[in-house]
């Protein structure tokens, strides 16, 4: 009986080590591989390297993915036709060292300056000039992120829920003008149930540490804008307008009068007008 197990054991032991150095053998012969040795020489020309969260004090920027060459995949497609072809290359996204994902602490106060983008964020506060608002968005092709506060949401349900069908982000702007801890989650399961999303951002002017603790409980990001506009929105616009803005309305007459220019001239000066969440995101 003993004999019989060490029989089987030596087989085992065997297997194994055949596999080790099968794999070790298969390992040299495509290091060797003129594909790949040309995949792995040429690969560095590729790299783009992460770009880290900025942090001051209690704000931060996020950062950019970096990119890389995901080198035994790009070896697997170009082997299909065992040819050194730079078009096959796979590539793989890096995430940075120093990220905002998982940092709920700080207030967010722009998106990364390497992107010719900027977002527009409207404060919802009452149902007054909501139709014409989106009506111009919709004409100019323009999405938008809105902090909607609770008691709207809760008097104009259907509208909500066609502007989130349409691609609007909708996040929470509190309950009756303001963040309280009673009203707050009421508010987020409102949104959700309008959203089928988790809400992810809370609003402020001016910084806030009850509105930042509140939020950073609940996992939600805390938005203080680049520019907040009171007065003269497009001039406002046009004198400090740059790449990453947050750029946050009221909703008045001068806001919708002048909306149509401020898009126009964004556009024309070459940035991409996007929501909230693909202003902020890391990836490339």
């Amino acid at each position: 009986m003993l004999k019989k197990y060490i029989s089987y054991l030596g087989v085992f032991v065997f297997a194994i080590f055949s596999f080790y150095y099968t794999d070790k053998a298969t390992e040299i012969i495509k290091r060797n591989d003129p594909v790949m040795k040309s995949i792995i020489s040429n690969k560095d020309n590729y790299y783009v390297e992460s770009v880290n969260a900025i942090i001051h004090d209690d704000e931060i920027i996020p950062g950019i993915n970096g990119i890389d060459i995901n080198v035994n995949k790009s070896y697997q497609q170009m082997k299909k036709n065992n040819n050194y072809d730079p078009g096959m290359y796979v590539f793989k996204e890096v995430n940075p060292t120093i990220s905002f994902i998982d940092d709920y602490s700080k207030y967010i106060v722009s998106g990364n300056n390497s992107k010719m983008q900027v977002a527009l964020v409207f404060k919802i506060t009452d149902s007054t000039g909501i139709k014409d608002l989106i009506n111009i968005l919709v004409d100019k092709d323009t999405l938008a992120t809105l902090f909607v506060d609770g008691s709207i949401l809760e008097n104009n349900t259907d509208i909500m829920i066609e502007l989130s069908h349409d691609g609007f982000e909708l996040e929470n702007l509190g309950y009756d003008n303001e963040y309280s801890k009673d009203k707050f989650a009421w508010t987020n399961n409102l949104l959700s149930s309008i959203t089928n999303t988790n809400p992810k951002y809370c609003y402020t002017d001016y910084k806030n540490k009850d509105i930042l603790d509140l939020c950073s409980s609940y996992n939600m990001y805390t938005i203080k804008p680049t520019i907040s506009i009171t007065n003269y929105p497009f001039i406002t616009v046009k004198n400090n307008l740059t790449n990453g803005s947050i750029i946050s309305f009221s909703i008045n007459n001068d806001t919708l009068k002048e909306l149509p220019s401020i898009i126009s001239f964004i556009k024309q000066k070459g940035y991409d007008i996007v929501v909230l969440d693909t202003l902020l995101s890391e990836g490339r």
